[in-house]
This record gives C-alpha cells, sequence and structure tokens, in this order.
C-alpha cells in the first residue's frame, strides 16, 4: 500500500496562560492544530492565515517561521501529512467553523489526555513544552 503525502499548514496557538488551542473536525475523535491543505498556487503562510479564519473566525495576527515535520494523517488511511508548523497568534473570539466541530484550550497535561493527531502528540507537544521552559 502507497502513502499520500498531505501538504499542510498548522498553526501552534497558545495563550497567556500557557494553555494550547486545539480542534476536532466533523466525524474525527481527533483533537488536532487549526490549520488544512495548502492549495495549488499558496504559500505555506497565506495556507494557514486562510486556514485559521475559516475554521476559527480570527485574524492571523503574528507568526514565525514554520518547523517542517511529518506524521501519519489522524483523518486520512494511508496518508501522511507534510507539515509547516507555525507559532502563531491570532486576533478575535475563536468559534468553531467549517469542518470544524470542537475548540478548545487545554494545557499540556489537559493535551495529554485527550486523542491526538500524531503530529499534535509527536511533534507539537514537544516544541511547546521546550517553548515554555525558555519563557
Amino acid at each position: 500500500m502507497s502513502s499520500h503525502a498531505l501538504k499542510i499548514a498548522a498553526a501552534i496557538i497558545v495563550d497567556d496562560e500557557a494553555r494550547l488551542l486545539l480542534v476536532r473536525k466533523h466525524g474525527s475523535r481527533y483533537f488536532m492544530q487549526a490549520g488544512g491543505k495548502i492549495d495549488a498556487g499558496e504559500t505555506p503562510a497565506e495556507a494557514l492565515a486562510r486556514e485559521v479564519r475559516e475554521e476559527l473566525g480570527v485574524t492571523l495576527t503574528n507568526w514565525e517561521a514554520p518547523v517542517e515535520a511529518s506524521a501519519e494523517a489522524a483523518n486520512e488511511a494511508g496518508c501522511f501529512v507534510e507539515a509547516h508548523l507555525f507559532w502563531a497568534t491570532i486576533a478575535g473570539n475563536v468559534a468553531a467553523a467549517a469542518e470544524i466541530e470542537e475548540v478548545c484550550w487545554v494545557t499540556l497535561e489537559q493535551a495529554r489526555s485527550l486523542p491526538l493527531a500524531a503530529l499534535t502528540r509527536d511533534t507539537v507537544l514537544p516544541i511547546i513544552e521546550q517553548r515554555l521552559k525558555r519563557a
């Protein structure tokens, strides 16, 4: 069975209380970062701004150059994601929209008790842990 790569941009959003923003798509049990597939002709940053606006109804106000990572896709069997992970800040009140069913702000400890997408569990949580230790 061959694997198919999905190129995505995703936002690591952490608030002033060190809580991480996670989303869960309709029909999925897995929590992950807001973001999505990069359309043809889009840069990863443009895709991220569009996805955050569509999924959460907020504006991306700042983002740092991405970390690139790959992992097994949470919702597409036999696929993996090649992700551009941006440390990002947003403006506005977050609300689930488009394909998002649930949005939550959780601590790292709370996040570990949720069913997480592989990318979130194996790459994003360690990135946040390191960053919070330096803060």
